[in-house]
């Protein structure tokens, strides 16, 4: 599937590669966590997938709202990740910010109950590749795919899973 763009730039072209790595489409219900102002969000919606997210920030969630006023977003922090409440899809573009690897092995956990399809953590540091391996197997992940980020200097990769 190709998403029209109404302005180019990676985050159309993310966007787009995750809806076919991940083989969902438009009505499919996709979280984010520590969405920001939804941004990333954007071009999904726009080709109309479900969104949603959760941020500590209140002006970005209130952006968020503005941007995508059918979108479910709400203040808080990714440990407050309420995994009772299920969508197809839950992705995370923060993960190297993660304090320590018992706190991302925490938020991995509860993204992966949270999701009835498939996670994606976007833009992860090379040097977590091994752990992230172990604690997806750990969760129970199956279907792993590990890709390279290639558009920047640093070592870098994504990861989708089905659950």
């Amino acid at each position: 599937m190709s998403f029209p763009r109404e302005s180019p730039g990676s985050g159309w072209e993310l966007a787009e590669h995750l809806a076919e790595t991940l083989d969902v489409g438009p009505g499919t219900r996709v979280f984010e966590v520590d969405c920001g102002s939804g941004d990333f969000l954007l071009p999904l919606h726009a080709n109309g997938y479900i969104v949603g997210g959760i941020d500590a920030d209140a002006d970005s969630i209130a952006h968020a709202v503005a941007s995508m006023p059918d979108g479910i977003f709400q203040v808080g922090v990714a440990a407050a990740l309420d995994p009772a409440i299920p969508w197809d899809v839950v992705i995370c573009r923060s993960f190297s910010s993660v304090p320590d690897l018992d706190h991302a092995r925490g938020m991995l956990a509860r993204m992966f109950a949270k999701a009835t399809h498939a996670i994606a953590i976007l833009d992860v540091p090379d040097e977590r590749r091994s752990w992230m391996v172990h604690a997806l197997a750990e969760v129970g992940a199956n279907a792993i795919q590990i890709e390279a980020v290639r558009d920047t200097d640093a070592e870098r990769f994504h990861v989708f899973a089905r659950v």
